[in-house]
């Protein structure tokens, strides 16, 4: 393996070569990309290392295998995860630096997890180990304010971004920061420290800090649940807020695939509050008849019975270039969960509008929609985006079908080149069907920006709805059906 390894025991190295094995394996399912030749590199770098100093072990693998800035927060949760920290004898010795004491007077009569006072103890030892840059101190002191104030008992099903906002909450580093200086600077008369930190040293120190407290709260974590499934809830989370629009190629691809368990649990909860919304009104006669047998007290109402019908649903989707992996997605779903609606009718359109709900529901298993597209008449002139032709052709056409029971929803970034909006059409068909909803894969910042006259459209829908990842898309569905 490497130089420390080979002179390690048996066990030893191959517990770590398991680990690296893990590591990288992991870095992989969370879209960092990770090639042979790199791990080839780290394993390299690994023999040039100290690898009992967690710091250079480390900075060893961060160096050879993130080559992305935005791949740096996966690289830092699954290191945490594949290489907890094991506090050493000497380490847990020196718990008490500064005098901190971790029974129940540290924490002044208050239960761990509060957001009560932070402890004078603590911050003194902070400060001294913080002026002292001492490592093992400050590792110990995090993983004691994790203890103390991030309320992991209280809350166990909580992100580590909300563990995270309750330890900052009291032990404020701005201020903390502020303290250290103040120290350094020292009291009128004293000579000064030629070794002491400065302000950048100091800020650098802290930021350290910072980082051991998200390290202790993702052991505790992993304790917890395991790291395996915390590393796959992690890789769910990423995909859940992943742009559709700003997605690479192999992001799109395990967004296909996360579609239909995604459309599987969504369908559950619909018809879960479906059948919650089946009780009606008070029905006053049947309850004072059940009354009686109980003396005159209505001690069992009875409710009027409410038909939970499901909704006709229409779908009306912008298929040109910008936007088409949007409604790829959306329509992937809602075709997935298609039997929790009465009728479900798919409409594609650039300039042009054709129905593709044959051509959907012809599909096995995997709905083909590249192929559906391509088939579908969804160009009439120069196949740019034309929403104001789109909706008189679509009104014309298909309109005389919609009726009361009838939720259209229209998908698109509502950039029509500067053409005609159509809005008499659209305010026709929005008389016609029940609802009408907007589904916007663009961030509202960039509404009513150049071509986008989504304020004009807004104001005849029902509601427009910014949806740009999975997330989003879970959270609009689930509240228009």
């Amino acid at each position: 393996m490497v130089a420390s390894a080979r002179s390690a025991p048996d066990g030893a190295a191959r517990s770590l070569e398991t680990a690296l094995l893990g590591f990288f394996h992991r870095l992989r399912d969370a879209r960092v990309p990770v090639s042979m030749v790199e791990v080839l590199d780290a394993i390299a770098a690994l023999g040039h290392v100290d690898l009992a100093d967690r710091a250079q072990f480390r900075a060893a693998l961060a160096m050879t295998l993130v080559k992305r800035a935005e791949d740096q927060q996966a690289f830092e949760l699954l290191f945490d995860l594949c290489f907890p920290f094991t506090p050493t004898p000497d380490a847990a010795a020196r718990s008490g630096h500064g005098g901190v004491s971790t029974g129940p007077a540290a924490d002044q009569g208050e239960e761990a997890g509060t957001d009560g006072p932070v402890s004078t103890d603590l911050l003194e030892a902070l400060l001294d180990a913080l002026r002292q840059d001492d490592q093992a101190a400050l590792r110990t002191l995090a993983g004691l304010a994790v203890d103390r104030y991030a309320g992991l008992d209280a809350q166990p099903d909580a992100s580590e971004r909300y563990y995270m906002y309750r330890i900052l909450r009291q032990v404020e580093l701005y201020r903390l920061l502020q303290l250290a200086l103040a120290a350094e600077e020292g009291a009128e008369g004293r000579a000064k420290d030629a070794s002491a930190p400065d302000r950048e040293e100091l800020a650098r120190r802290i930021d350290d800090f910072r980082r051991m407290l998200a390290e202790q709260v993702r052991h505790r974590l992993a304790l917890r649940v395991g790291a395996e499934q915390l590393a796959e809830l992690y890789r769910e989370r990423q995909l859940d807020d992943l742009d559709f629009l700003g997605a690479t190629f192999t992001q799109l691809g395990e967004l296909r695939q996360a579609v239909r368990p995604l459309a599987r649990k969504l369908a559950a909860r619909v018809a879960q509050k479906r059948r919650l919304r089946r009780r009606g009104r008070l029905d006053v006669r049947r309850t004072v008849r059940r009354s009686l047998s109980s003396g005159g007290v209505p001690v069992n109402p009875a409710f009027r019975a409410v038909h939970a019908s499901k909704p006709d649903l229409w779908v009306l989707a912008d298929v040109s270039g910008s936007v088409v992996e949007f409604a790829k997605f959306t329509l992937a779903l809602l075709h997935a969960m298609n039997q929790e609606f009465a009728r479900m009718r798919s409409f594609a359109f650039v300039d042009g509008v054709d129905e593709v709900t044959g051509l959907l529901d012809d599909s096995d298993q995997a709905v083909d929609l590249r192929n559906a597209f391509a088939r579908a008449r969804v160009v009439w002139a120069d196949g740019h985006s034309d929403y104001g032709n789109v909706f008189e052709r679509f009104a014309e056409r298909y309109g005389p079908d919609l009726d009361a029971r009838s939720t259209l929803i229209v998908m698109g970034d509502a950039r029509g080149n500067y053409r005609d909006p159509g809005l008499e059409a659209l305010r026709g068909l929005r008389a016609k069907a029940r609802r009408l909803y907007w589904l916007n894969p663009e961030a509202r910042s960039g509404w009513d920006t150049t071509d986008s006259v989504m304020s004009l459209y807004a104001a005849v829908c029902d509601r427009v709805f910014e949806v740009r990842n999975l997330r989003q898309l879970t959270a609009c569905v689930y509240e228009i059906t």
